[in-house]
């Protein structure tokens, strides 16, 4: 979370807990790794489209391995 006049925050959570981190390191080195997988993802609706093929071919029989 980025604000106007305070440093920013990372908000992370799994199963059990959550966590607010404000160290700037560790805040730099997340949004660093965010934006590689932003980066790396496909656009949604091409993300729906592979999701979709791949429903369809389980529902047919042909898993892929």
């Amino acid at each position: 979370m980025d604000f106007d006049d305070e440093p920013s925050l990372l908000y992370t959570e799994g199963p059990y807990h959550g966590q607010t981190i404000d160290d700037p390191a560790i805040v730099g080195r997340y949004r660093k790794a965010y934006d590689r997988l932003r980066a790396a993802a496909l656009p949604p609706e091409v993300s729906l489209a592979l999701i979709e093929k791949a429903a369809e071919e389980y529902r047919n029989g042909r898993r892929r391995p």
